[in-house]
């Protein structure tokens, strides 16, 4: 009983749940956004449409910076990287080893990517980013774990330096996915 009592009357970090924009869409079309977060295995290739989109926007100097900087990443790990010539302030590429049914530390990895984009997109003064909505394609995620799993580590970290992060949707079932999960957190915060 004094443990939820002591709970209730320590201040809380506030709750920036309205700054987490759900839109269905293609993610790179975002002209208003300053970042974009992208994933890739630990091996560093190339796979997914995403990352074959990003790869043909910024070019082989993309491939060759990353060949050059990224030493043995390991899931978990987010990498800042320049802009190169395109519209974005920053380029984040966060490691993500493939989905083990959860046995492993893919909740925890996953969480850290996105809890470590946040802050370095903040200390960068990123004021909007846009994420990739994640949890159908060949990782096998549970698509609606890893909506959870991604709002809870945007929020996390999320303070009053990001204007908002744009989650982008390729189809209806992630968007309705990732609705449903914010308006879940809307109604606990009632």
């Amino acid at each position: 009983m004094f443990k939820r009592l002591a709970q209730k009357l320590r201040p809380s970090k506030p709750v920036y749940i309205d700054r987490v924009k759900i839109e269905y869409g293609e993610i790179l079309s975002q002209g208003d956004c300053e970042a974009i977060l992208f994933f890739m295995r630990p091996d560093l290739k190339w796979g997914g449409d995403l990352n074959h989109a990003i790869l043909k926007l910024v070019g082989a100097e993309l491939d060759a910076y990353i060949a050059r900087n990224v030493r043995k990443p390991k899931s978990g790990d987010v990498f800042a990287l320049p802009p190169f010539n395109t519209h974005y302030k920053a380029l984040f590429m966060a490691i993500l080893s493939d989905w083990d049914g959860g046995n492993g530390f893919e909740e925890r990895d996953m969480l850290n990517c996105y809890r470590d984009a946040i802050n370095q997109a903040e200390k960068l003064g990123i004021k909007t980013m846009v994420i990739p909505a994640m949890g159908r394609d060949k990782r096998d995620f549970p698509h609606i774990r890893f909506a959870r799993l991604a709002l809870q580590g945007i929020l996390d970290r999320l303070d009053d330096r990001l204007d908002f992060v744009k989650i982008m949707c390729i189809d209806r079932t992630m968007m309705a996915t990732y609705t449903a999960q914010v308006q879940k957190m809307k109604n606990r915060l009632k």
